[in-house]
C-alpha cells in the first residue's frame, strides 16, 4: 500500500515556495502552505482540497505558527516533510537599518524556522519519522556587501541545521554502537 507524503511548506505565495508546492501538488503529494497572505496562495494554486490546504500563518507569532501546523495535522493526520523555506530580505549597512527592521529579519528568518521545528516535533516524534529541510541562502556562506544582516539571519539558519543534523548522527552513532 503505497502513502501520500504530506509536506508542509513556508513561505508559499510566490518564488521557491510556490514552485515547490505547485510541483509537490502535480506529483500527487499532500501539501500544507504557509503564508501571511491565504488568499495569495487561493489564488496562485486553488481553494482547499483533500490534497492543499492553504494556511495563513505568522512566522514571527508563536501561536500563529502552533495553531497552522494544528490545522495541518487535522486536516492530513499527519506531516512527513516540513519544508522552512520562508525569508525576509533587508538590504542595508547595519547603521542604516533601524532596529524594528533588524529584528524584522530575525523573526522571520531564524525565529520563524525555530517556531516551526518545535511545533512540528511533537507530531514527527509521536509519528516516529519525518524530515525537516530548511532552506537559507548563499547569503549565509558569503554576504554581499550592504546584505549583513540578512546575511546574518542565513549564517545563524545554517549553524542551526547543522547542528541539528550532526546532534541526530550523534544520537543514531550511539544507538548503534
Amino acid at each position: 500500500m503505497t502513502t501520500k507524503k504530506t509536506w508542509l511548506v513556508t513561505g508559499a505565495s510566490k518564488g521557491l515556495g510556490l514552485t515547490l508546492i505547485k510541483t509537490l501538488l502535480s506529483a500527487g503529494y499532500r501539501v500544507a502552505a504557509t503564508s501571511r497572505n491565504r488568499e495569495a496562495l487561493i489564488q496562485e494554486v486553488g481553494p482547499a482540497s483533500s490534497d492543499f490546504l492553504p494556511l495563513t500563518v505568522d512566522l514571527t507569532s508563536e501561536a500563529s505558527v502552533h495553531h497552522g501546523i494544528q490545522q495541518a495535522i487535522d486536516h492530513f493526520k499527519t506531516l512527513d516533510v516540513i519544508v522552512n523555506n520562508a525569508g525576509y530580505g533587508i538590504g542595508g549597512a547595519v547603521e542604516e537599518l533601524s532596529m524594528p527592521e533588524i529584528r524584522q529579519c530575525f523573526d522571520v528568518n531564524l525565529f520563524g524556522t525555530i517556531h516551526v521545528i518545535r511545533a512540528v516535533l511533537p507530531q514527527l516524534r509521536k509519528q516516529r519519522n519525518g524530515h525537516i529541510i530548511n532552506i537559507a541562502s548563499i547569503a549565509g556562506f558569503a554576504a554581499a556587501t550592504g546584505w549583513s544582516v540578512y546575511g546574518a539571519t542565513k549564517f545563524a539558519m545554517v549553524g542551526l541545521s547543522c547542528i541539528t543534523v550532526f546532534s541526530k548522527r550523534s544520537i543514531i552513532s550511539k544507538r548503534l554502537m
